[in-house]
């Protein structure tokens, strides 16, 4: 089935093109793709601990949650305590980036990234993960 892979994004226009990104990688059974739009959602499941991922991307400004938020319950968590999280973001201050750190992200994506870049950095991670 291959690695479980969760965006999260206040923008459908950027799913969408994560979704486009994604479908390729999906289609070589290197993973499987979840899309949220609500970040309260995923906080939820978090929360409960109902959430099924491998690798999960946040987008740090979003209403109600932030991916700050996200990553800091998810890194709470027994569950998902060493589960990778990457920010996709226009964020980019080294300010930003620190506060990130220190809430459990792992690394960092700047929005104005190139999708085929992008892409072939979410198959490395993936492919990390799958082995290792």
């Amino acid at each position: 089935m291959g690695v479980k892979v969760i965006f999260v994004d206040d923008s459908q226009v950027v799913l969408n093109s994560l979704k486009a990104v994604s479908s390729e990688i999906e289609k070589s059974g290197l993973a499987k793709f979840s899309f949220f739009v609500k970040s309260e959602e995923v906080y939820d499941k978090l929360e409960k601990e109902e959430l099924e991922y491998d690798l999960l991307f946040v987008d740090i400004n979003m209403p109600k949650v932030s991916g700050y938020d996200l990553a800091k319950l998810a890194k709470s968590k027994e569950k998902y305590r060493f589960k990778p999280i990457l920010a996709i973001t226009t964020e980019h201050t080294k300010e930003s980036k620190i506060k990130g750190k220190e809430s459990g992200i792992d690394g960092w994506f700047v929005k104005s990234i190139e999708m085929g870049s992008l892409q072939d950095n979410i198959i490395k991670t993936i492919k990390k993960l799958s082995h290792g």
